[in-house]
């Protein structure tokens, strides 16, 4: 799949996000002295003392030293996150990226969908045994379609549970949505759901039948859940996938969160 260009609003959501959290880690790197493996410590919101000048230097097997390993792995990866946004910011602009005013609040919610609504959902819940399932990194899916959209996910780091339950009281129904998409750092989260096979009848009165119960239910198209139409099995595009994702995410930033005018190049961030 071609390169997938985050929409501005999300771009500048998920490298706030980050830097925000950098702010409040633990500093530092992994490295080699005297044929011994260190752990250095450049910053430290509880020590304020030190700094990328006046590290503190430790052996990565001693008692202290192996209290940091997973602080500091934590700290490099999102450190690496950052660093790729910031340079593709830097690419895709000529400006400087926005500060974002968190807590992002959604301005209708019926369903209380954030973070924890996400984090209590159990997956790989789905009645329906596929005779012959797709085996992935993913798990056991139905199709291959579902395959390539959960490729997808992972592609634009969109976080998802697969074949959660939802119970439609006002459609007396209970359905297994493909995915549960999280927009963590928005604390929303998303339903998503594959519309394959609509040359076929029988598929696709049941999809209608799905689509109409999620209306009674008061799930909104791009807001509560993305309903992807594929005319048959074949035609899969996950391009089109991801941009009704990710302009999902971009509409629930509103653009008062956005505050310009602030050069974050100019804030460093120490290795």
């Amino acid at each position: 799949m071609e390169k997938i260009i985050l929409p501005m609003k999300v771009h500048a959501v998920k490298l706030e996000y980050r830097r925000r959290l950098l702010e409040q880690m633990t500093h530092g790197y992994f490295s080699v002295k005297q044929g011994k493996n260190i752990v250095v410590i450049t910053h430290d919101p509880k020590a304020q003392k030190y700094s990328p000048k006046r590290p503190r230097i430790l052996r990565d097997t001693s008692r202290t030293g192996k209290l940091y390993i997973d602080s500091i792995n934590s700290y490099l990866k999102v450190k690496a996150e950052y660093d790729i946004l910031l340079n593709a910011w830097k690419t895709a602009y000529r400006f400087a990226p926005p500060r974002v005013r968190f807590p992002i609040v959604q301005f209708y919610d019926p369903h209380c969908m954030n973070n924890e609504y996400y984090n209590k959902q159990k997956s790989n819940l789905g009645k329906y045994i596929s005779d012959n399932p797709t085996h992935s990194d993913h798990g056991d899916l139905k199709s291959k379609n579902e395959l390539m959209g959960s490729d997808v996910l992972k592609q634009i780091d969109i976080p998802f549970k697969y074949e959660t339950v939802l119970n439609i009281p006002e459609a007396d129904e209970t359905i297994n949505p493909d995915y549960l998409a999280s927009f963590y750092e928005i604390d929303r989260c998303i339903y998503i759901e594959l519309c394959g096979m609509n040359d076929k009848d029988t598929y696709s009165a049941r999809t209608a039948t799905k689509i109409n119960s999620y209306a009674k239910g008061r799930y909104r198209q791009g807001r509560e859940v993305i309903f992807i139409h594929l005319y048959d099995k074949y035609n899969f595009d996950g391009v089109v996938f991801a941009e009704l994702v990710l302009s999902a995410f971009n509409t629930m930033i509103p653009d008062s969160a956005l505050e310009w005018g602030t050069d974050l190049y100019s804030i460093p961030i120490s290795s």
